[in-house]
């Protein structure tokens, strides 16, 4: 299992390139609002929004969303129109026992050291640089350390992470 501090340290041994260019930072975004509203997280079902997935109601509001359904339901949400996906970045949807938690964008390749997270409806979901220096840079370490330490961890493309940091 990765750490934190090891995530921490490679990021800031300069891992990553200096700029992310615009098109694969404005997919990334794209990318994460997409699987986002496909999962109903970050109050898209409140914004009109149905969800893929059933996440339960008023009358079960703690209804589990299994690991399958999840994963069905973000495949779906970018099965085409993004060509940057498994070359430039992966999606992650992390995994809580009752079903999804979150998703993040990690850059690969030359995009190594980006990052770009789920976030409510209305806000911009920029990348942002993956550096211990900074308050977002730090969560999304953060949010990368538990991606790669969870077996729960749904990862797009299937079988392609971002854990290792040169």
């Amino acid at each position: 299992m990765i750490s934190v501090l090891t995530v921490m340290l490679a990021a800031a041994a300069g891992g990553g390139a200096g700029k992310l260019p615009p098109d694969v930072a404005k997919e990334m975004a794209a990318a994460v609002m997409a699987v986002d509203k496909a999962l109903g997280l970050e109050s898209w079902p409140s914004h009109g929004v149905k969800p893929c997935v059933d996440q339960g109601g008023p009358d079960n509001p703690t209804k589990e969303v299994s690991r399958d359904d999840a994963r069905r339901c973000a495949l779906a949400a970018v099965e085409k129109g993004l060509p940057g996906l498994g070359k430039s970045y992966v999606l992650v949807v992390i995994m809580a026992q009752v079903g999804p938690e979150t998703v993040a964008a990690f850059g690969i390749g030359d995009a190594t050291g980006w990052g770009a997270y789920s976030c409510d409806p209305g806000r911009k979901c920029a990348p942002t640089k993956m550096v211990a220096g900074n308050k977002w840079g730090k969560r999304m370490l953060e949010r990368q350390s538990k991606a790669c330490g969870a077996a729960s961890t749904i990862w797009l493309p299937e079988g392609q992470k971002a854990c290792e940091q040169k």
